[in-house]
Protein backbone atom coordinates (compact mmCIF):
# COMPACT_ATOMS: atom_id res chain seq x y z
CA UNK A 1 0.00 0.00 0.00
CA UNK A 2 2.94 2.72 0.97
CA UNK A 3 6.34 2.81 -1.24
CA UNK A 4 9.75 2.16 -0.68
CA UNK A 5 12.84 4.50 -2.18
CA UNK A 6 10.07 6.94 -3.18
CA UNK A 7 10.32 9.56 -6.32
CA UNK A 8 8.80 11.91 -7.89
CA UNK A 9 7.15 11.86 -11.38
CA UNK A 10 7.85 15.09 -12.99
CA UNK A 11 5.88 14.43 -15.81
CA UNK A 12 3.15 13.46 -13.75
CA UNK A 13 2.04 17.43 -12.40
CA UNK A 14 -1.27 18.29 -10.99
CA UNK A 15 -3.44 21.83 -11.85
CA UNK A 16 -3.26 24.29 -8.86
CA UNK A 17 -6.91 23.66 -7.97
CA UNK A 18 -5.83 19.84 -7.86
CA UNK A 19 -3.34 20.83 -5.39
CA UNK A 20 -5.73 23.06 -3.46
CA UNK A 21 -8.10 20.56 -3.26
CA UNK A 22 -5.73 18.22 -1.42
CA UNK A 23 -4.68 21.03 1.01
CA UNK A 24 -8.45 21.17 1.68
CA UNK A 25 -9.22 17.90 2.27
CA UNK A 26 -5.92 17.69 4.62
CA UNK A 27 -6.71 20.75 6.41
CA UNK A 28 -10.58 19.28 7.05
CA UNK A 29 -9.31 15.92 7.84
CA UNK A 30 -7.21 17.08 10.62
CA UNK A 31 -9.93 19.37 11.94
CA UNK A 32 -12.63 16.34 11.89
CA UNK A 33 -10.10 13.79 13.93
CA UNK A 34 -9.03 16.50 16.29
CA UNK A 35 -12.34 17.23 16.85
CA UNK A 36 -13.84 13.17 17.54
CA UNK A 37 -10.70 13.00 19.66
CA UNK A 38 -11.19 15.75 22.05
CA UNK A 39 -14.78 14.36 21.94
CA UNK A 40 -14.10 10.37 23.00
CA UNK A 41 -10.87 11.33 25.27
CA UNK A 42 -11.46 14.78 26.88
CA UNK A 43 -15.28 14.48 27.00
CA UNK A 44 -16.19 12.69 30.55
CA UNK A 45 -19.83 12.69 29.90
CA UNK A 46 -19.20 11.28 25.98
CA UNK A 47 -20.83 8.01 25.48
CA UNK A 48 -20.31 5.98 22.46
CA UNK A 49 -22.74 4.00 20.98
CA UNK A 50 -23.76 0.53 22.61
CA UNK A 51 -23.93 -1.21 19.89
CA UNK A 52 -20.37 -0.09 17.96
CA UNK A 53 -18.49 0.42 21.45
CA UNK A 54 -14.74 1.52 20.13
CA UNK A 55 -15.82 2.45 16.76
CA UNK A 56 -14.57 6.24 17.41
CA UNK A 57 -11.15 5.46 18.10
CA UNK A 58 -11.71 3.54 14.84
CA UNK A 59 -12.88 5.61 13.11
CA UNK A 60 -9.99 8.60 13.86
CA UNK A 61 -7.10 5.59 13.50
CA UNK A 62 -8.62 4.56 9.50
CA UNK A 63 -8.86 8.76 8.90
CA UNK A 64 -5.23 9.05 9.94
CA UNK A 65 -3.87 6.27 6.94
CA UNK A 66 -6.09 8.32 5.15
CA UNK A 67 -4.51 11.37 6.41
CA UNK A 68 -1.22 10.15 5.83
CA UNK A 69 -1.82 8.98 1.95
CA UNK A 70 -2.82 12.47 1.39
CA UNK A 71 0.14 14.46 2.40
CA UNK A 72 2.15 12.60 0.69
CA UNK A 73 -0.10 12.97 -2.54
CA UNK A 74 0.82 16.53 -1.60
CA UNK A 75 4.25 16.39 -0.97
CA UNK A 76 4.54 15.02 -4.15
CA UNK A 77 2.67 17.56 -6.01
CA UNK A 78 5.67 19.88 -4.57
CA UNK A 79 8.40 17.69 -5.75
CA UNK A 80 10.04 17.55 -2.76
CA UNK A 81 11.94 14.06 -2.87
CA UNK A 82 14.11 14.73 0.36
CA UNK A 83 11.34 16.07 2.33
CA UNK A 84 8.84 13.23 0.99
CA UNK A 85 11.78 10.49 2.00
CA UNK A 86 11.75 12.21 5.54
CA UNK A 87 8.05 12.13 6.32
CA UNK A 88 7.77 8.21 5.22
CA UNK A 89 10.94 6.87 6.64
CA UNK A 90 9.41 8.56 10.31
CA UNK A 91 5.41 7.07 9.97
CA UNK A 92 5.84 4.66 7.21
CA UNK A 93 6.28 1.66 9.69
CA UNK A 94 4.11 3.27 12.17
CA UNK A 95 1.24 3.27 9.48
CA UNK A 96 1.79 -0.17 8.20
CA UNK A 97 1.74 -1.73 11.71
CA UNK A 98 -1.28 0.60 12.88
CA UNK A 99 0.79 0.82 16.09
CA UNK A 100 0.14 3.93 18.47
CA UNK A 101 -1.87 5.93 15.96
CA UNK A 102 -4.20 6.66 18.85
CA UNK A 103 -1.35 7.71 21.19
CA UNK A 104 -1.88 11.09 22.82
CA UNK A 105 0.05 12.96 25.35
CA UNK A 106 0.19 16.72 26.78
CA UNK A 107 2.43 18.81 24.20
CA UNK A 108 2.44 21.70 26.99
CA UNK A 109 2.02 21.31 30.59
CA UNK A 110 -0.98 23.48 30.46
CA UNK A 111 -3.10 21.76 27.66
CA UNK A 112 -4.62 19.17 26.95
CA UNK A 113 -3.53 15.57 25.01
CA UNK A 114 -3.24 15.78 21.49
CA UNK A 115 -2.75 13.09 19.00
CA UNK A 116 1.19 12.72 18.80
CA UNK A 117 1.09 11.52 15.39
CA UNK A 118 -1.07 14.18 14.20
CA UNK A 119 1.26 16.63 15.69
CA UNK A 120 4.30 14.56 14.12
CA UNK A 121 2.33 14.73 10.94
CA UNK A 122 1.94 19.12 11.66
CA UNK A 123 5.47 19.91 11.95
CA UNK A 124 5.92 18.76 8.15
CA UNK A 125 2.86 20.65 7.11
CA UNK A 126 3.91 23.90 8.97
CA UNK A 127 6.74 24.11 6.16
CA UNK A 128 4.06 25.46 3.73
CA UNK A 129 2.33 28.65 4.25
CA UNK A 130 -1.22 26.99 3.51
CA UNK A 131 -0.75 25.10 6.85
CA UNK A 132 0.53 28.20 8.70
CA UNK A 133 -1.71 26.82 11.52
CA UNK A 134 -1.30 29.68 13.71
CA UNK A 135 -2.17 32.19 11.31
CA UNK A 136 -5.22 30.27 10.11
CA UNK A 137 -6.61 30.19 13.64
CA UNK A 138 -6.40 34.47 13.85
CA UNK A 139 -8.42 34.20 10.80
CA UNK A 140 -11.05 32.02 12.24
CA UNK A 141 -11.35 33.54 14.99
CA UNK A 142 -11.54 37.27 13.14
CA UNK A 143 -14.25 35.85 11.53
CA UNK A 144 -16.65 35.02 14.60
CA UNK A 145 -15.75 38.32 16.00
CA UNK A 146 -16.74 39.44 12.86
CA UNK A 147 -19.99 37.66 12.96
CA UNK A 148 -20.88 38.14 16.63
CA UNK A 149 -20.36 42.19 16.01
CA UNK A 150 -23.05 42.16 13.32
CA UNK A 151 -25.71 40.53 15.38
CA UNK A 152 -27.98 43.25 15.35
CA UNK A 153 -27.79 43.27 11.62
CA UNK A 154 -28.60 39.55 11.65
CA UNK A 155 -31.61 39.83 14.02
CA UNK A 156 -32.98 42.12 11.81
CA UNK A 157 -32.79 40.25 9.00
CA UNK A 158 -34.34 37.47 10.38
CA UNK A 159 -37.51 40.02 11.07
CA UNK A 160 -37.76 38.18 14.74
CA UNK A 161 -38.83 40.78 17.37
CA UNK A 162 -36.37 39.95 20.31
CA UNK A 163 -38.13 39.28 23.53
CA UNK A 164 -35.23 37.57 25.64
CA UNK A 165 -31.26 36.49 25.41
CA UNK A 166 -32.67 32.83 23.34
CA UNK A 167 -34.51 35.14 20.49
CA UNK A 168 -31.00 36.59 20.00
CA UNK A 169 -28.51 33.66 20.29
CA UNK A 170 -30.49 30.87 18.62
CA UNK A 171 -30.77 33.66 15.28
CA UNK A 172 -26.67 34.09 15.61
CA UNK A 173 -26.09 29.86 16.07
CA UNK A 174 -27.97 29.60 13.19
CA UNK A 175 -25.28 31.81 11.28
CA UNK A 176 -22.52 30.32 13.11
CA UNK A 177 -23.14 26.67 12.07
CA UNK A 178 -22.92 27.55 8.67
CA UNK A 179 -19.27 28.31 9.30
CA UNK A 180 -18.35 25.69 11.93
CA UNK A 181 -21.10 23.09 11.62
CA UNK A 182 -20.19 21.29 15.02
CA UNK A 183 -21.87 24.47 16.86
CA UNK A 184 -25.48 22.78 15.22
CA UNK A 185 -25.19 19.93 17.45
CA UNK A 186 -26.90 19.82 20.95
CA UNK A 187 -22.45 20.14 22.49
CA UNK A 188 -22.31 20.68 25.93
CA UNK A 189 -19.56 21.84 28.00
CA UNK A 190 -18.29 20.42 30.91
CA UNK A 191 -18.58 23.13 33.03
CA UNK A 192 -19.34 21.15 36.22
CA UNK A 193 -19.81 22.84 40.05
CA UNK A 194 -20.67 20.48 42.81
CA UNK A 195 -24.57 21.23 42.67
CA UNK A 196 -24.66 22.28 39.29
CA UNK A 197 -23.48 22.68 35.39
CA UNK A 198 -23.41 25.27 33.60
CA UNK A 199 -23.78 25.89 29.71
CA UNK A 200 -22.82 29.34 27.78
CA UNK A 201 -25.36 30.24 25.41
CA UNK A 202 -23.16 28.95 21.93
CA UNK A 203 -20.62 26.86 21.73
CA UNK A 204 -18.55 26.75 18.63
CA UNK A 205 -16.19 23.58 19.19
CA UNK A 206 -13.57 23.80 16.03
CA UNK A 207 -12.59 26.56 17.85
CA UNK A 208 -12.96 25.60 21.25
CA UNK A 209 -14.91 29.23 21.64
CA UNK A 210 -17.71 29.81 23.84
CA UNK A 211 -19.94 32.33 23.62
CA UNK A 212 -22.21 34.22 26.40
CA UNK A 213 -25.22 36.96 25.50
CA UNK A 214 -26.88 39.83 27.74
CA UNK A 215 -29.91 41.49 26.36
CA UNK A 216 -29.56 45.13 27.93
CA UNK A 217 -33.00 46.20 26.77
CA UNK A 218 -34.12 49.07 28.57
CA UNK A 219 -33.22 52.20 30.70
CA UNK A 220 -33.53 50.87 33.80
CA UNK A 221 -31.41 48.43 33.02
CA UNK A 222 -27.57 48.52 35.05
CA UNK A 223 -25.00 47.56 33.03
CA UNK A 224 -22.76 47.19 36.08
CA UNK A 225 -25.06 44.30 36.85
CA UNK A 226 -24.57 42.64 33.80
CA UNK A 227 -20.68 42.71 34.10
CA UNK A 228 -20.96 40.99 37.26
CA UNK A 229 -22.96 38.37 35.96
CA UNK A 230 -20.40 38.30 33.30
CA UNK A 231 -17.68 37.57 35.93
CA UNK A 232 -19.35 35.17 37.88
CA UNK A 233 -19.67 33.19 33.97
CA UNK A 234 -16.31 33.76 34.07
CA UNK A 235 -15.42 32.11 37.20
CA UNK A 236 -17.66 28.79 36.72
CA UNK A 237 -16.55 28.44 33.35
CA UNK A 238 -13.20 26.85 33.94
CA UNK A 239 -11.67 23.62 33.66
CA UNK A 240 -12.93 21.93 30.44
CA UNK A 241 -9.94 21.89 28.51
CA UNK A 242 -12.29 21.90 24.95
CA UNK A 243 -13.12 25.42 25.64
CA UNK A 244 -10.28 27.98 25.85
CA UNK A 245 -11.67 31.35 24.47
CA UNK A 246 -15.18 32.86 25.80
CA UNK A 247 -16.91 35.66 24.04
CA UNK A 248 -19.41 37.63 25.91
CA UNK A 249 -21.49 40.03 23.77
CA UNK A 250 -23.42 42.77 24.95
CA UNK A 251 -27.06 43.00 23.10
CA UNK A 252 -28.15 46.57 23.22
CA UNK A 253 -31.61 47.75 21.98
CA UNK A 254 -31.63 51.35 24.11
CA UNK A 255 -28.36 53.01 22.98
CA UNK A 256 -29.57 55.90 25.87
CA UNK A 257 -28.20 53.25 28.70
CA UNK A 258 -24.47 53.59 28.05
CA UNK A 259 -22.15 54.50 25.52
CA UNK A 260 -19.64 52.21 23.93
CA UNK A 261 -16.82 53.69 25.81
CA UNK A 262 -18.29 53.88 29.08
CA UNK A 263 -19.10 50.06 28.78
CA UNK A 264 -15.78 49.57 27.75
CA UNK A 265 -14.39 51.21 30.60
CA UNK A 266 -16.50 49.20 32.94
CA UNK A 267 -15.21 45.88 31.44
CA UNK A 268 -11.86 46.86 32.07
CA UNK A 269 -12.73 48.08 35.40
CA UNK A 270 -13.52 44.41 36.56
CA UNK A 271 -10.26 43.13 35.26
CA UNK A 272 -11.51 40.14 33.09
CA UNK A 273 -9.09 37.14 31.96
CA UNK A 274 -7.26 37.76 28.66
CA UNK A 275 -9.00 35.14 27.32
CA UNK A 276 -12.38 36.88 27.59
CA UNK A 277 -13.49 38.99 24.64
CA UNK A 278 -16.16 41.37 24.56
CA UNK A 279 -18.29 42.15 22.17
CA UNK A 280 -21.18 44.85 21.90
CA UNK A 281 -23.60 44.72 19.15
CA UNK A 282 -27.55 45.82 18.42
CA UNK A 283 -28.98 47.18 15.21
CA UNK A 284 -28.58 50.61 16.33
CA UNK A 285 -24.71 50.82 17.84
CA UNK A 286 -21.36 50.39 16.60
CA UNK A 287 -18.84 48.63 18.67
CA UNK A 288 -15.84 50.88 19.59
Amino acid sequence: MFLNGLSVNQNCMLKDDEIKYIENKIKKLISSIEHNHYQTVMDPHYEEDEEWPGWTREWIERRIVDLYCLIIAYLESQQMTYFLQTFTQKFEEQIRSEKDLGKASPQHPDDHNELEIIVGFKQFLEAFKQFDYRTQELDEFEKLSSILKNTGYIVKKMGQPVKSEADIYNAVKWIIGLYYPQTRNKNKASFIHEFKSYNPDILVPELKAAIEYKLIDGAHDNIDDFLDQLKKDETVYVDDPKYKIFYAVIYIEDISVATPESILAAWNSKKFASNWKLILSGHKLSTP
